[in-house]
């Protein structure tokens, strides 16, 4: 059977229209070299670091790294990391590093609850159990308590939070946590600055959102003259008012994007009268005090719930 007539020439043509729309869209995808180089010069500025510094860093020329930043050379996978290194890039960045330059991504983003990532979360449970008389949990990059301690969950349950919630959609939603935290605007100004700086580290749009958001609530919160050593955190439980101070705890050393993002906050009294107060409050162990500013814990005969 012939063909019909002229069903050639549109076949013909259809082709080289979509050939020619894909050729377009190709042209305008930047190439490794046209995307690479931006990303390192926005990190190095943004390290305030010029590209002798750098270069060193690397090991490397600067010429190199001129020649990176301008697309006139491509980097190999290792040259990628190692700038990465050099200019201390997060985990997450890294990724997109790799993509620019034409690799795939090496960082992946495990479950919690992940085989690889078992001896890990053990390990910061252990922390945290061992943490007990004082309140500590552990937050995802989501800042939701993933999870606590005996007291860090009897604790958390009095102001009205759960494991599992979110602490910063607690804050957002009520700043003073049902009135128990009583400096709420000293205390919630430092956690928009720390939101702040994690929404740029993972360039994450609705961390950022709830940073400004906590910032606003808070206001300008002036620092006494002259300034605390620390912002502590006051709480007013059953008529007691309780100074803590917290200190982080994460795995400096992570190549998992969901470890890399996992941070412990144990919580220390402040003072004698916090001490008494917090145990007054959550009895699950009495503390005695032994020379200078160590404690011993005794667990109590009676088991609380």
């Amino acid at each position: 059977m012939a063909p019909e007539r002229g069903a050639g020439i549109n076949n013909l043509a259809g082709y080289d229209y979509r050939e020619a729309i894909a050729s377009r869209s190709r042209d305008r995808r930047p190439s490794p070299l046209q995307a690479f180089g931006p990303t390192v010069k926005a990190w190095r500025t943004r390290r305030r670091m010029s590209q002798m510094a750098l270069a060193l860093a690397a090991d490397v020329s600067t010429r190199h790294v001129s020649y990176l930043e301008t697309g006139k050379a491509a980097p190999s996978r290792d040259m990628v990391l190692r700038l990465a290194e050099a200019l201390n890039v997060p985990a997450h960045a890294r990724n997109d590093w790799l993509t620019a330059a034409g690799f795939a991504p090496i960082y992946q983003s495990r479950p919690l609850d992940s085989a690889e990532l078992a001896p890990f979360i053990e390990a910061v449970s252990r922390l945290l159990e061992r943490h007990d008389p004082y309140p500590g949990w552990a937050l995802d990059p989501d800042w939701r308590i993933v999870l606590c301690n005996r007291v860090g969950a009897r604790l958390l349950r009095r102001v009205g939070i759960a494991p599992g919630d979110s602490l910063v959609a607690a804050l957002v939603d009520d700043p003073t946590l049902g009135g128990a935290l009583l400096n709420w605007r000293e205390a919630t100004l430092p956690l928009a600055h720390r939101l702040g700086a994690e929404a740029r580290r993972r360039d994450d749009a609705e961390t950022a959102r709830a940073a400004e958001t906590l910032a606003a609530l808070g206001g300008q919160s002036p620092l006494a003259t002259p300034a605390s050593a620390a912002v502590t955190t006051r709480l007013g439980i059953d008529g007691r008012v309780i100074e803590l101070v917290s200190i982080q705890a994460a795995f400096n050393t992570a190549n998992d994007l969901t470890l890399a993002d996992l941070r412990a906050e144990l919580f220390f009294p402040l003072g004698a009268d916090s001490e008494r107060n917090l145990a007054k409050a959550f009895p699950l162990y009495s503390v005695s005090r032994r020379s200078g500013n160590r404690f011993a814990v005794r667990k109590r005969v009676k088991t609380m719930s």
